[in-house]
């Protein structure tokens, strides 16, 4: 066997620096790397990593989505308070009515929450519930003859539109010289005068909504993305029962945008103090 070195590498062998780095190569191609609860912790890390990761992207979205859609609600809102302003207080037949006068831009009548593009139902929670006010190019479905089929791609709920509305109101208090029909806008403007059983009111002793709380256009395809202390059903409210509901978007009757459960009525007002018992 040849010993014999060049006198390069004996200085080299006789580094501190340079053996410590040659033993410690050695060490770890001898021990075979990483031990296998070593690897086992290292891949926990990095699932934790990519869970978290992952939550904050998730959360950057739903939040960039429900400011697009509130930026669309701000819009329609100015844009339903200057029609009526020059319709002598009335609001439009439908919400495609605001284009192309009072909302020149197609983009805001369609939320990026709404998984069908604007095409689809306006409850995505209940797709058959409230068909008769959907206001877009749904597939199967006639549209109304007074909607505006320019706009053919609509996500949003109008609550004060001229379909048929399931539930009737005294024919003494018709307002569109039609009693044996009752239409959205007339329900919703019965409402807002008189209040109901969720809030106490009735014709002979009124407790009026706020114009501030009661919705004219609503956006329901936010309603899994957040959460909302809120009654449920006209009972918990009654009974002071609070619980965590999922939320729509809407446009107050005044123009202001806020968000809310779904069943809008349940609502807290400011300050209200839940009850012992309530959740």
């Amino acid at each position: 066997m040849n010993l014999k070195y060049t006198k390069r590498e004996w200085q080299a062998a006789s580094d501190p620096r340079k053996s410590s780095f040659a033993q410690d190569t050695c060490q770890v191609l001898h021990c075979g790397g990483f031990t296998l609860m070593e690897m086992i912790v290292v891949i926990a890390i990095i699932s934790i990593l990519f869970t978290m990761m992952t939550a904050v992207v998730t959360d950057g979205r739903r939040q960039a989505r429900q400011t697009d859609c509130k930026s669309n609600l701000r819009q329609m809102g100015i844009a339903i308070l200057v029609y009526r302003g020059e319709h002598n207080g009335d609001n439009p037949p439908w919400l495609s009515n605001l284009y192309p006068d009072y909302l020149d831009d197609l983009r805001c009548f369609v939320c990026k929450a709404d998984r069908k593009r604007g095409v689809g139902p306006v409850r995505p929670d209940d797709p058959d519930k409230y068909s008769e006010v959907i206001d877009n190019d749904s597939k199967g479905r006639q549209r109304h003859s007074l909607q505006n089929d320019d706009v053919r791609a609509n996500s949003y709920f109008y609550e004060f539109s001229v379909a048929e509305c399931p539930w009737k109101i005294p024919q003494k208090y018709d307002l569109d010289g039609s009693p044996e029909s009752t239409k959205w806008w007339e329900y919703k403007e019965d409402q807002m005068r008189y209040g109901n059983t969720a809030n106490g009111g009735t014709r002979d002793d009124p407790v009026p909504y706020s114009q501030s709380k009661l919705p004219i256009v609503r956006c329901y395809h936010h309603h899994n993305e957040g959460r909302i202390r809120a009654y449920h059903n006209e009972k918990n409210k009654n009974d002071k029962k609070l619980s965590s509901e999922h939320i729509a978007i809407n446009i107050a009757y005044a123009g202001n945008v806020y968000v809310g459960p779904l069943w809008w009525e349940g609502m807290p007002e400011p300050g209200e103090i839940r009850e012992k018992g309530g959740n």
